[in-house]
């Protein structure tokens, strides 16, 4: 009787956000390019990558691959857009280097492969192969948490979103 009264409680959707690539995990703070450190983007965390295979840090659908394939976004169900980015300036490659394994409108499980790099093949050719993985679109609800201990496949980030 007078539900009306009582307070909705709210309701919490934990994301783990899995490290894309093998690696060091760093601040995205530490990534020489303003427009990661500086956060412009959005917030998550960068790894200095072993290798050029790549994996979906999250599970959803794939919402973002430019022409260069140098990154891919991935929306999950919860709404958070994941972007991972590899390397620094890897737009003015145009493609060279990358091969995609996904589309845009795909589906992916956290820990897909979505594409490899041929590091050897690019690494003189851009500035860095620091990879940043970011979430889009923080905002006022959601709280996050970085484990900057973990490695590729390894939960790095966890974001609760209160709603």
């Amino acid at each position: 009787m007078f539900d009306f009264f009582k307070k909705k409680k709210k309701e919490e959707k934990i994301v783990s956000i899995a490290s894309p690539v093998k690696g060091k995990v760093v601040k995205l703070e530490e990534v020489p390019d303003p427009v990661f450190a500086e956060k412009m983007v959005g917030d998550g965390f960068a790894v200095e990558p072993e290798n050029g295979e790549v994996f979906a840090p999250v599970s959803g659908e794939v919402t973002l691959q430019p022409e260069g394939y140098h990154a891919i976004g991935i929306k999950t169900q919860e709404g958070l857009e994941v972007l991972v980015h590899f390397g620094l300036e890897t737009v003015e490659l145009k493609g060279e280097g990358f091969t995609p394994h996904v589309k845009v409108g795909d589906i992916v499980k956290k820990g897909d492969k979505v594409l490899s790099v041929d590091i050897e093949k690019i690494k003189d050719k851009v500035p860095s192969i620091i990879t940043p993985c970011i979430v889009a679109n923080l905002e006022e609800n959601i709280l996050s948490e970085i484990n900057f201990d973990a490695n590729c496949g390894k939960e790095v980030q966890t974001v609760t979103i209160a709603e």
